[in-house]
């Protein structure tokens, strides 16, 4: 193989040592076998399948091959790069490359530099979607803007000055939106926010958006204690991989970090 031809097409991936992902794979539906009808005189031989596309037993050698070597990893998907002899692998939520023996693996980013397209985004945030149904809502405050036809689920804490930026200067310019904020105080950069955001919680239901909002222009709530769902959001957001704030969450489970300008937001919200 042109190995250094192939390090050279990939400069944005990383030789890496490989990583586990420990991910469940997705289980098989069984499907019920038809009944075969049997000739009186002599059974008829049933045709051959069809032979599978040399491309796909391409795909299913390597995935064969990655299996073989890693069986405790969860390969989920193997398909073939635009780069010749390069193939395309998905781990659970990790997307990688590797050569047809499974021996180098790469990790980041696919650039198509003649049409500056990042050809790897596209399929990491597929492999990152959430079932957002599944979010406890009675965890979060809130607010609607406009119609609130369009939803997004918010990781924010109260102390985070992009929160903040977001607050005041982002979410002004997005409209017909239904936020639900989830509290999640990161307590190594902020001692503080995790009382803020008891606080807030223990504001009667209706206040809580309005307390919120009013903090995030400066002011300081009330301390107050009182059960609250803080904990469990913090949980909620490992779980999902929110490693910063703030974290949003699109209806159709796409993942959009980080403090973006509006458009950004309002393109996000549309599928891009």
């Amino acid at each position: 193989m042109k190995k250094l031809a192939v390090a050279l097409a990939l400069a944005s991936c990383s030789m890496a040592a490989y990583a586990q992902d420990a991910q469940t794979a997705p289980t098989p539906a069984h499907v019920a076998a038809a009944p075969v009808a049997v000739a009186q005189v002599a059974p008829e031989v049933a045709p051959a399948p069809a032979a599978a596309p040399a491309g796909d037993l391409e795909t299913l050698a390597v995935m064969a091959t990655l299996k073989g070597k890693y069986p405790a990893t969860n390969f989920t998907n193997v398909a073939k790069s635009p780069l010749s002899g390069i193939f395309e692998i998905t781990m659970g939520k990790n997307i990688a490359y590797t050569d047809s023996e499974g021996r180098y693996l790469m990790f980041g980013s696919l650039y198509d530099m003649q049409t500056r397209q990042d050809l790897t985004a596209p399929k990491r945030a597929a492999a990152e979607k959430v079932d957002v149904t599944k979010f406890p809502l009675a965890d979060a405050f809130t607010r609607v803007k406009g119609d609130g036809s369009r939803k997004i689920y918010l990781f924010s804490d109260p102390d985070c000055p992009y929160c903040h930026q977001l607050e005041t200067d982002v979410f002004a310019n997005v409209d017909n939106v239904t936020i639900y904020t989830f509290m999640y105080p990161l307590d190594s950069l902020h001692p503080n926010a995790r009382a803020k955001a008891e606080s807030i919680w223990c504001m009667p239901e209706a206040g809580r958006a309005a307390g919120w909002d009013a903090m995030m222009r400066g002011q300081a709530p009330v301390a107050k204690k009182c059960d609250n769902p803080i904990e469990r959001n913090v949980a909620l957001g490992q779980s999902l991989g929110v490693q910063g704030t703030p974290t949003m969450f699109a209806e159709d489970g796409r993942k959009l970090p980080g403090m973006v300008p509006a458009e950004r937001i309002e393109a996000w919200l549309k599928g891009a």
